[in-house]
């Protein structure tokens, strides 16, 4: 496996990095019926813990709550809003029903996610959402057609970082706000080569093209034209997530899954997609999330 300028090349296969992503949400919904009726509800993210909340669908359902507060949304108000890699829209709808007078527009490069998105808006008769397939740093959208926007554990999967801030500032309208809500590292890379190694895999397993500073993020907001930039350190309320949401179920992951692609390497056969997916990739943000190297944040910034 190489990676160059954006492009990973797996033998004689040459995949985009989009495609990966595209390639790695479809199997992601495909894994299992367990696996699909546990999120389609309410979403496949981190959960936002607060005081009285243990439960991990709890906990997912109270994250869609906060974005609807971080965004200002309010019962009197209509706004369109943008969700940035939305998924199979499961954030999208809560607000939807949340906040009947907004209308909300989701995109996402996954396009059985926007095929299972489109299919429950009509068995729900959700009329205040639409799905749409296509990449966020370059889409369609009319200039100044939005009041709020944001991306949900979707903004690091941008190769260009800079390019969804850009084209983000484009489609909002002066005084909008864009919210993300990501995991960053606080200040650099991590510091030792196991847990940079650890990273790395971390890419891997979940598609990732790379994680970005905070000050990176800032930056790229600055250039973009966005200014008051706030940012919540939500990684304390995310730490109960790996307790929760299953410690020991995310080391046995862990141990199963690579012991599979062992197995299979080993008789000559490739990993099943379901194994890269699920294998070891909670464990590995757990491990650096629990030592400091990864935060979890969401940042709030205006467009001037």
């Amino acid at each position: 496996m190489i990676i160059q300028e954006g492009r990973l090349v797996v033998t004689n296969q040459t995949l985009t990095t989009e495609e990966r992503i595209q390639n790695y949400y479809d199997n992601l919904w495909s894994v299992g019926k367990e696996f699909g009726e546990r999120f389609i509800d309410v979403g496949f993210h981190f959960g936002y813990y607060e005081k009285g909340i243990i439960n991990e669908i709890k906990a997912i359902q109270n994250m869609n709550r906060h974005i609807g507060i971080l965004l200002g949304l309010s019962d009197d108000r209509s706004y369109e809003v943008l969700e940035a890699g939305c998924g199979i829209g499961a954030t999208t709808r809560y607000l939807a029903k949340q906040y009947p007078k907004c209308r909300f527009t989701g995109i996402s490069l996954g396009i059985k996610e926007i095929e299972i998105a489109q299919q429950i808006q009509k068995q729900h008769n959700i009329q205040n959402t639409r799905f749409f397939t296509g990449n966020y740093t370059k889409t369609d959208f009319q200039t100044g057609s939005f009041d709020r926007a944001f991306a949900l554990e979707s903004f690091v999967y941008a190769v260009r970082k800079k390019d969804v801030c850009l084209e983000i500032s484009r489609i909002l309208k002066p005084g909008g706000q864009f919210v993300i809500i990501d995991g960053f590292f606080p200040k650099d890379l991590p510091p030792n080569s196991f847990l940079k190694n650890n990273y790395i895999l971390l890419l891997s397993k979940r598609a990732l093209p790379g994680i970005i500073t905070l000050q990176e993020v800032q930056l790229h907001l600055q250039s973009a034209g966005f200014t008051d930039i706030v940012i919540h350190d939500l990684s304390k309320n995310i730490s109960l997530h790996y307790l929760f949401g299953g410690l020991v179920d995310t080391f046995k992951n862990l141990v199963v899954t690579e012991s599979k692609q062992l197995f299979r390497r080993l008789k000559g056969k490739k990993s099943a997609d379901t194994d890269k997916i699920i294998g070891g990739a909670g464990f590995i943000e757990m491990l650096l999330g629990l030592t400091k190297n990864l935060g979890y944040y969401a940042i709030v910034a205006t467009k001037h």
